[in-house]
């Protein structure tokens, strides 16, 4: 059973009920419906879903590692990201819960009138700092605001619209204290204590927004040291492990050319992907035709330059292109006497190309025997079998091109 967690993907509100509903193998409405009818017994579904949203972790994501120490120093636009919101399930969940709560109060069964409304407000206020003051982002918050964690809504890098929130919702709080007053008193007194109330949070807003303007200000330097310190950090132990290793293996290895290309080559493509977070899926046909030609760069020590426009999804055909085209590298390196091999993919809507090149002696297909795999077997026919097509000119000491094509 899966670690219960607090899933931001397809969530309606805080991720409660996914996150429930994926631990305990239930299906999502059963959960959500679950807490809409507890909301009708004196608000408990609120407070247990306040509840469980402060204390389940949120669900961890992996990031590359250069990716992230990349989008700290500002080297890349920093990517939010965005969950899709289900407006129609929310919808839906909101008129039944208003529905079956008009329902229990009409017939005598829910909390009293005068409590109603100021329970309303104080649940909605405390959701909306709940949902400022969210565990994921405490230890953002911590290191931002040097430690000061009920600081942080105001100064850390929320902006304006975490500090609305936090606005709002204190408001709401204090409303739902203006309702209970006024009702111990006077109907009639309500316009005048929610008129104080409001004085009230102005004129702390007035005395504090100096106090805070300035710690903000200093917090934002803060952050900005922070952050050329991580981005330092991790860029000094990443070159540590990898390409200072390299480095002293190109050293012993300087007298074999070829092991030092491989060498480079292999640091290149582990630094593209650390830094760029280039890891790519195995159902996709780019990822597949760039393990093809790692591999046959290793085993050959041949650089392979791959270019690949589009990209698709693999299937039966798909993994046949790659395998002729994988063959057709290899005979590249094994024969063709190149320093080099290049490799062109272009994906559109209805057909897949890819094109493998290289400058050597070439060769005249028309001498090739007729038991020799390597180019009718595994290219020519291969491709024949999967619907596809392979053409292959080469003219001798002018180099070969390989066209693989094939219908999505």
């Amino acid at each position: 059973m899966p670690r219960a967690t607090r899933v931001a993907e397809g969530a309606l509100i805080g991720g409660v009920c996914t996150g429930l509903a994926r631990h305990l193998g239930w299906p999502l409405m059963v959960i959500r419906i679950g807490f809409v009818a507890l909301l009708l017994f004196q608000f408990i579904g609120v407070i247990a879903y306040g509840a469980l949203w402060l204390l389940l972790p949120p669900e961890s994501t992996t990031k590359a590692p250069g990716l992230e120490s990349a989008s700290r120093a500002g080297m890349r636009d920093r990517s939010r990201a965005t969950s899709r919101m289900d407006w129609g399930m929310l919808a839906a969940l909101v008129a039944l819960g208003s529905g079956l709560l008009w329902i229990v109060q009409t017939s005598g069964l829910g909390i009293s009138s005068q409590l109603f409304w100021p329970v309303a407000f104080a649940c909605a206020g405390a959701a909306l700092v709940w949902r400022q003051a969210d565990t994921a982002r405490q230890k953002q918050w911590r290191a931002e605001a040097g430690g000061r964690v009920w600081l942080a809504p105001l100064v850390a890098s929320g902006g304006w619209p975490a500090l609305v929130r936090v606005i709002v919702g204190l408001g709401l709080v204090g409303a739902a204290f203006g309702l209970v007053l006024a009702q111990r008193g006077k109907i009639e007194q309500l316009p005048d204590v929610m008129a104080m109330t409001v004085l009230a949070l102005a004129g702390l807003a007035i005395v504090v927004a100096p106090w805070l303007y300035r710690s903000r200000t200093a917090l934002n330097v803060a952050r900005a040291e922070k952050v050329r310190a991580d981005a330092r950090a991790d860029m000094a132990a990443h070159l540590h492990d990898s390409v200072l290793q390299t480095l002293a293996l190109i050293q012993r290895q300087a007298d074999d050319p070829k092991a030092v290309q491989q060498l480079a080559r292999r640091q290149e493509r582990e630094l593209r992907t650390w830094l760029y977070g280039d890891e790519l899926s195995e159902l996709t046909l780019k990822a597949a035709l760039t393990a093809a030609a790692a591999e046959v760069e290793d085993e050959r020590g041949i650089p392979v330059e791959l270019v690949v426009v589009g990209d698709c999804a693999t299937s039966a055909s798909v993994q046949a292109l790659v395998r002729a085209a994988r063959e057709a590298m290899v005979n590249a390196a094994k024969h063709s006497g190149a320093d080099k091999i290049d490799v062109f993919a272009e994906v559109d809507e209805e057909r897949i190309e890819v094109f493998i090149r290289d400058r050597g002696k070439g060769f005249d297909l028309a001498s090739v025997e007729e038991d020799r795999m390597g180019v009718k077997g595994s290219i020519i026919n291969r491709m024949k079998r999967h619907g596809g097509t392979a053409q292959i000119r080469s003219t001798p000491g002018d180099g070969t091109e390989v066209r693989l094509e094939i219908n999505r």
